[in-house]
């Protein structure tokens, strides 16, 4: 400690050594952190500008007698293109067989045509010329047995009635809407019963064509998929005409 207080006292030159040591010191202190936090983007040049001042915009207009020109870059928007007002727009109409709308957009490039469809149950249509031209009777649904069997109330007394022709689903939830879909169509309504050969089954059951109004309840059953086309001879009148709603 002595010898370096000696050192600062003896001359004026010795404190300015040792003040410019500190500042160069410092200096590259600085120089190192900046050059440790420098991004991706930067260069060493660039830490040596940010160490050195910089000189004012006054004085640096005054060494340099080349005129500064400041460009502008240039900015085009895009003008929205229109369409004249008698300019036909094409509007293209498809007739599909749900009878959907269809829509159109249109721009002054290409024309996208939009169609909605609907999913619609297929309507069954009644074939009533493969039923034989046996006398009908009249009932009354009270029961839905399952898919293929209904409890009809016939001249006051209750009978089992099993639709020809057709079987209902073994699976369980398949059969369950089966009878649930049966049970939509016939239960509590009017129904005509038609019988093809056969007037039972082994079970006592009658087999008849179920009808109610326009609806064919047999062939309703197969053409959703809720039943099966089987042929059970001699009662086989409308076997072809199930097995095609089945195809």
């Amino acid at each position: 400690m002595k010898r370096l207080r000696d050192f600062w006292e003896q001359d004026i030159i010795n404190k300015l050594i040792v003040l410019v040591s500190l500042l160069l010191v410092g200096m590259l202190f600085v120089f190192i952190y900046l050059l440790a936090n420098l991004p991706g983007d930067k260069s060493l040049i660039d830490a040596v500008s940010m160490i050195l001042p910089k000189p004012s915009s006054t004085h640096a207009d005054t060494l340099n007698n080349t005129p500064q020109w400041t460009t502008t870059p240039l900015i085009f928007k895009s003008t929205p293109t229109f369409l004249p007002t008698n300019t036909p727009l094409l509007i293209s109409t498809q007739i599909l067989e749900t009878a959907t709308p269809a829509f159109a957009l249109t721009s002054s490039t290409e024309m996208v045509v939009i169609t909605l469809t609907q999913e619609l149950t297929p309507e069954v249509l009644v074939n009533k010329s493969c039923i034989p031209n046996n006398s009908a009777q009249t009932g009354r649904v009270v029961e839905v047995v399952d898919g293929n069997t209904v409890k009809i109330l016939i001249d006051g007394l209750i009978y089992v009635v099993r639709y020809i022709g057709v079987a209902a689903p073994e699976n369980k939830f398949t059969g369950k809407s089966a009878s649930q879909f049966n049970s939509k169509l016939v239960y509590g309504k009017d129904v005509s019963l038609i019988a093809d050969v056969s007037d039972k089954d082994e079970n006592g059951r009658l087999l008849r064509y179920v009808l109610v109004g326009d609806t064919f309840v047999n062939l309703e059953l197969i053409v959703q998929k809720l039943g099966t086309a089987i042929d059970v001879p001699p009662d086989s009148a409308c076997a072809n005409t199930f097995n095609q709603a089945e195809k």
